[in-house]
């Protein structure tokens, strides 16, 4: 017979126990490298920011630093990884998917709204990083995909018009959420007031699906 070795019997055993730790570990060194180039960043500019110099915030060996993050831009990648399941989550309720498409595309822009205008730091760090980064993600809009698949149903459902591809209403969706928050971004760091966020996006997402024409009489 087949002996079962102690530690698959028992899943919280001195294996897993040990795998455990490991983990918790690591999740703390790559939270430590995060926060220290967060603070870099957001204290110098992200092009200015050198590996070597996170290293040293977060006290840690450069290889440690490179094992995790072997570029820059790695860290943008979390941080947006973060950013989307942040999103993701306050849509989760059900009604959201079964809302009609416009309906959809407000939320989202008031999600990402709320988002920003809680940490206007990460904000704009990751606003100025993708900037500097453009042309080396694979989605120039971190934002394009779930845009295109509200406007793909609302194409499906006869509320949008077809006459315009579904990719290209995501990209100037996608490009006007990105002007609005570097120009929301701009007024937050140089003006004691800045003006807020949703109305500004809900404003202009209201004129591109209206359309600028005046109906004729």
């Amino acid at each position: 017979m087949t002996r079962t070795p102690a530690a698959a019997k028992n899943p919280t055993g001195p294996t897993q126990q040990a795998m455990g730790r490991r983990e918790r570990q690591r999740q703390r060194i790559r939270s430590a490298i995060l926060d220290a180039a967060l603070e870099l960043f957001a204290e110098q500019g992200y092009v200015a920011t050198t590996i070597d110099q996170i290293a040293e915030r977060a006290d840690l060996a450069r290889r440690t630093v490179f094992n995790h993050f072997p570029r820059k831009r790695d860290m943008l990648d979390a941080w947006r990884g973060e950013r989307r399941e942040l999103v993701a989550a306050r849509l989760s309720d059900g009604g959201v998917r079964r809302a009609p498409a416009r309906r959809q595309l407000e939320l989202q822009m008031e999600a990402l709204a709320k988002v920003n205008e809680e940490d206007p730091r990460m904000a704009r760090v990751l606003s100025l990083g993708w900037l500097s980064e453009l042309g080396t993600f694979d989605s120039p809009f971190p934002v394009f995909d779930s845009f295109r698949d509200s406007v793909r149903l609302g194409q499906k459902n006869g509320d949008f018009r077809s006459s315009v591809t579904a990719e290209a209403v995501a990209e100037t969706l996608s490009a006007v959420y990105t002007e609005t928050l570097h120009r929301w971004l701009q007024a937050h760091q140089h003006t004691d007031q800045p003006f807020p966020l949703s109305p500004a996006l809900r404003v202009k997402l209201d004129l591109l699906l209206d359309g600028l024409t005046a109906p004729r009489d």
